[in-house]
């Protein structure tokens, strides 16, 4: 049986995980179809020192993957070299600290990052969603993830896959909180069906930028109402849970928007930090589409949207 839970690890401690990914195919309405035609071992190693837990993975999933390349990510799964520092004592910085790129990472070793850098005509003030009304844009998978152009798969929203090894391997109830990974500041990261966000669609039209009524496409479509939903700006409460009966403080993964935490409570570990030269803001994987357009829409030539978790196809990369 593979050993998902790295729950009661004592220092010093190793978890590790080998699993390997076939073929698999599960239609999903709305979702790239699950077609996994890998043929590589997920690895992760999970070290508990006196101050951290150190995550070494390849970032391949146990899970069934989508097919990649798709028809809006011509980018290929490969194995990867994560090695990812979580305290194991988060220090709470009195503020919400906004955090860019990787913001935690699941327990199987797969990176979490819930923006993207698609924008409108670049204006990084009109970031364009990966989830949108519920259905999966830019070539996610089934399990909310696409792939860099490095070869690095990584989850934008609930990693299903995941939650369903997890809850399979545990036998924990369905409305039970399950810990599907951690932020970089080392707080928890549980999923959990019935939690509710705190965040809403914002109401009436957008004063500039694309225009049109604020309906998710953006990130600023979005504004946090205190006292809407369950968790706070960060997407995260105080409460207890099956690894901390006495509560402790914990972020979620949920269906609805921010989806991950867009901010954290405390400080991140430099672990996280986003390499340089990595994509960005204005690279060249940025479509700036007309004013007013929706640019997750197919544009007049019919081309897919890409942002930098996919580079312009071959025949576009000198437009």
């Amino acid at each position: 049986m593979k050993q998902y839970l790295v729950l009661f690890l004592s220092a010093p401690a190793v978890w590790s995980l080998s699993a390997h990914v076939g073929d698999h195919t599960t239609p999903t309405e709305g979702q790239i179809t699950l077609t996994a035609k890998l043929r590589y071992d997920s690895e992760v190693k999970i070290d508990k020192t006196a101050t951290h837990l150190v995550i070494q993975s390849n970032g391949i999933p146990e899970h069934a993957v989508g097919r990649f390349p798709n028809s809006g990510n011509p980018n290929s799964i490969s194995p990867q070299n994560h090695h990812l520092k979580v305290p194991l004592n988060p220090q709470n910085t009195g503020r919400f600290v906004p955090k860019d790129g990787k913001m935690g990472i699941a327990v199987n070793g797969v990176p979490m990052e819930p923006g993207t850098a698609e924008t409108w005509q670049g204006d990084r003030s009109w970031q364009i969603e990966a989830i949108v009304d519920g259905k999966s844009q830019l070539g996610l998978d089934q399990n909310n993830a696409h792939v860099q152009p490095t070869g690095a798969y990584h989850y934008h929203g609930i990693p299903h896959g995941l939650v369903q090894c997890l809850r399979r391997e545990s036998g924990a109830p369905a409305d039970q909180p399950l810990l599907v990974g951690w932020a970089a500041d080392g707080y928890s990261i549980y999923y959990q069906p019935d939690i509710r966000p705190s965040y809403r669609l914002k109401s009436g039209s957008r004063p500039n930028g694309p225009g049109g009524r604020y309906d998710g496409t953006y990130t600023a479509d979005f504004e946090f109402v205190s006292g809407s939903g369950d968790l706070d700006q960060a997407n995260g409460r105080f409460a207890p849970t099956p690894q901390n009966p006495d509560g402790e403080y914990h972020y979620y993964v949920t269906e609805g928007f921010p989806f991950l935490p867009r901010v954290l409570k405390g400080e991140a570990d430099a672990s996280f930090a986003r390499p340089r030269g990595g994509g960005g803001p204005g690279g060249p994987g940025m479509r700036r589409g007309p004013g007013g357009q929706r640019p997750d829409g197919p544009p007049p030539d019919g081309r897919p949207p890409y942002d930098r978790d996919r580079p312009p196809p071959p025949h576009l990369q000198n437009s």
